[in-house]
């Protein structure tokens, strides 16, 4: 057991050492394995046949109030992200930054963001986030998920885990190690994407203060999302972390994210 446990050691080490990158806010340390740009490539398309399908039942708000609405926003929004990205060497990352904002027709309370610059929004959301301030924060906080590479990251962590449950069937014959293994790994990659989210929250205030709308609002669209926690139709809730302390993370950050909108 030990042996097969050094030589997975040894071949998940080096594969992460070799392919360690640094996130642009938070200087937090990540596995890519997956470039950001093929993210990107495959996305777009899985984003466009989504948009064609949802045109073609019908289910596309774009045209609504509401779908004028957000694309207003999402005008700022986007404004604020590029300027955020050329003032803080990340220039290079602008030109692949085609946007585009959807609104969809559905009762989910969700909305989501693809490399790319691609946006959705559903319908069920926008009265859970009320105001153009909390759509704002969820916006930047989706578009933050992009920024951050966290698209590119959670390929990786998932190529990592098929690399380890290889390695370990290779040299165990498949034995019950594998799911030890397995566990262990769920396990490690569910705490990571809580650090994602809460990275998320950080750019989704930083833009939504560079667009002109109070970061407060942010802890606001919180709480009123924390509200609505025990909802059957809440995907959005389903992966961060725990409402309370979300809300209290935003606090503690708000008077860093103060400081771009009082400079505006």
């Amino acid at each position: 057991m030990k042996k097969y446990s050094k030589i997975l050691f040894l071949v998940t080490a080096t594969t992460m050492l070799s392919s360690c990158a640094v996130a642009p806010l938070t200087g937090r340390r990540q596995l890519k394995l997956v470039s950001d740009e093929s993210v990107a490539e495959s996305s777009v398309s899985t984003y466009r046949q989504l948009i064609q399908q949802a045109g073609a039942k019908g289910l596309l708000a774009n045209n609504t109030a509401e779908g004028q609405r957000l694309r207003r926003i999402g005008g700022k929004i986007s404004t604020a992200v590029e300027k955020y990205l050329n003032e803080n060497g990340m220039s290079n990352k602008v030109s692949s930054l085609q946007w585009e904002f959807n609104l969809i027709k559905t009762n989910e309370i969700n909305a989501f963001a693809m490399p790319g610059g691609k946006i959705a929004f559903y319908t069920g959301i926008l009265p859970v986030l009320n105001t153009d301030g909390g759509i704002a924060f969820v916006m930047g906080h989706e578009i933050g998920h992009v920024i951050g590479g966290h698209h590119a990251e959670a390929s990786s962590n998932k190529a990592l885990a098929g690399i380890a449950a290889t390695v370990t069937d290779a040299v165990t014959g498949g034995n019950a190690v594998s799911s030890i293994v397995s566990g262990g790994l769920s396990i490690t990659l569910l705490k990571f994407n809580r650090t994602q989210e809460y990275e998320a929250d950080k750019y989704g205030m930083i833009f939504m203060a560079m667009a002109g709308y109070n970061p407060n609002e942010a802890i606001t669209a919180l709480e009123r999302m924390d509200s609505m926690a025990g909802s059957s139709r809440s995907d959005i809730l389903s992966t961060h972390p725990s409402g309370k302390n979300r809300i209290e993370a935003a606090r503690k950050f708000l008077p860093e994210a103060m400081k771009y909108y009082n400079a505006r």
